[in-house]
């Protein structure tokens, strides 16, 4: 039978590294199980405690016994079933669907992908990037040159700008085929710790090996890939979409079409609002500043521990949220990047803008987020004119950091004060390297006035925030200010034949979420050729 053991703590300061490897026998022996009678069983959660000073992990575990045990309660079997069998997709048949059209590599493009390969419909995927491979060859080259590739780059190519992050998979997605997401991540060579770790991360490292292998995969069913084919525009007949057009001018038809170009691909999603018939609609967006700090500071404050931090804890992270009212705007912290790096994340000539990347281990000497405002379309402007305002502030980073992707950076206390100072600015994670510049006055001053009120506030939560913080570039790649209007029944856009999802369409924001977007579109996308 099988038995839940909720709440299981245990002192993180006295635990090995390889305490998850240990849990089930410890957790048999306070539930008063002989480990003979222990039949395997596997961790459901996991989380830390840090909260009173001495950091817990908190574990949720299910075990395998023996039969009738005194005192071991035995788990419903409608409990059980969603445990032992989490759902996955439920795909129709696609033969009457053959060879339809995904764009885009990233994470609701892939998963788009696989479903219809899965289902059997052959998938044509293309991407105006490369593979992951040659994608980290030209960021390399970046980095020493300084030679941007505008098809190859930390925004554009397999994986989407995914491949080159933290790799975090908390969501707040509550959608059911978020375990189908981490169980295909796992079999293609994730850490299996994803499966149950609270906040789960993969890292850069792994990810670019997981993109490889879930192209890999798709193929295996069928799919077909062409790389360095940059969609520009889709074909359109008698009122519906009938397939793409490539920057090389090859049409390629297919009855369906599904674009998940990313927040990468602005000027493909400029390109289908132009055209007219397809609905969409201004949203929110949002826009901010990474600042980095030492992660021994992030440690010392997150599991208030003034020793090096135990074996059994990783690097820690936070979030934080100000609301100041009266005006000004909030402010979360957003994709923290604990032992991580910032980079110069751009995918245009002359425009630089940040992002952060972790590998696995997370063994960086800095910890890194972004602390963002949300904008409201302003009711004059246009989507247009919002997409113009985000290359205007990108060039204006690039220039100020020199004219060669290196990035403006500002202490925490001197952009709270208005100075134009950068302390030790080879204390860094940034590769690019930095050199001081006004961010202060570089962004709008509704963002500022936001981070000003946000750096107050987080200094009073982590006292030393200030102090050991630095303010790096600026972060422009972090939502879509358009949303594509979707069929609510089909999924499909206004335009008949073309599906839309993913980030760049406004539909999802993070890895979890984008892919359980694109097996969603691409089960509506079946169903409507059945």
């Amino acid at each position: 039978m099988y038995t839940l053991l909720e709440n299981f703590k245990i002192d993180a300061a006295g635990a090995p590294g390889n305490i998850d490897e240990q849990v089930l026998s410890r957790a048999a022996g306070a539930l008063g199980v002989p480990l003979r009678k222990l039949h395997g069983g596997r961790i459901l959660n996991k989380s830390i405690d840090a909260r009173r000073g001495r950091p817990q992990l908190i574990y949720t575990v299910l075990l395998s016994v023996d039969d009738e045990l005194p005192g071991i309660k035995s788990i419903p079997p409608e409990k059980l079933a969603p445990i032992l069998t989490p759902p996955e997709p439920e795909l129709p048949d696609g033969s009457k669907l053959q060879s339809p059209i995904v764009v885009g590599t990233g994470p609701a493009g892939i998963f788009a992908a696989l479903a219809l390969a899965m289902a059997g419909c052959k998938p044509l995927v293309l991407d105006r990037g490369f593979d992951a491979q040659k994608r980290y060859a030209d960021y390399l080259t970046f980095l020493d040159k300084r030679v941007l590739n505008e098809e190859s780059n930390l925004l554009i190519g397999e994986g989407g700008a995914g491949t080159f992050s933290d790799g975090k998979l908390y969501t707040g997605t509550r959608d059911p085929l978020a375990a189908f997401v981490l169980k295909t991540f796992i079999e293609m060579g994730a850490p299996p710790e994803i499966a149950y770790l609270k906040r789960p991360h993969i890292g850069s490292d792994h990810l670019r090996k997981i993109a490889v292998a879930l192209r890999r995969r798709i193929m295996e069913l069928g799919g077909e890939f062409r790389f360095g084919s940059g969609v520009v525009d889709i074909v359109r007949k008698n009122g519906r979409c009938t397939g793409v057009r490539t920057a090389a001018n090859e049409i390629f038809e297919a009855p369906a079409t599904l674009v998940a170009a990313g927040l990468g691909g602005r000027m493909l999603t400029r390109q289908l609002i132009r055209g007219g018939e397809i609905g969409w609609e201004r949203k929110p967006f949002q826009l901010g500043c990474r600042i980095e700090h030492p992660q021994s500071f992030i440690d010392r404050h997150q599991y208030h521990w003034n020793a090096p931090r135990p074996a059994a804890l990783g690097a820690a992270e936070y979030h934080m949220t100000s609301r100041p009212g009266n005006g000004t705007p909030g402010v979360s912290t957003f994709c923290m990047c604990p032992g991580g790096e910032v980079l110069n994340a751009t995918a245009w000539k002359n425009h630089s803008l940040t992002n952060g990347m972790s590998d696995y281990a997370r063994a960086g000497e800095f910890g890194n987020s972004c602390l963002i405002v949300t904008l409201a379309p302003e009711t004059a402007g246009s989507v247009e004119s919002d997409y113009a305002l985000l290359d205007e502030l990108e060039q204006k980073i690039f220039t100020a950091g020199g004219g060669n992707y290196t990035l403006p950076a500002q202490d925490a206390a001197a952009f709270l004060a208005g100075r134009n100072t950068l302390t030790a600015p080879q204390q860094t994670s940034c590769r690019c390297g930095i050199v001081p510049g006004r961010l202060d006055l570089l962004l709008p001053e509704e963002v500022a006035a936001g981070i000003r009120a946000a750096l107050r506030h987080f200094d009073h939560l982590a006292p030393g925030f200030l102090r050991y913080g630095k303010l790096i570039g600026m972060e422009s790649c972090v939502s879509s200010p358009v949303r594509f209007l979707r069929n609510p029944e089909n999924g499909a856009s206004t335009l008949p034949g073309l599906w839309l999802g993913g980030e760049g369409a406004g539909a999802a924001g993070g890895i979890m979420s984008a892919a359980v977007d694109g097996l969603r579109l691409a089960e509506k996308l079946l169903r409507a050729f059945c």
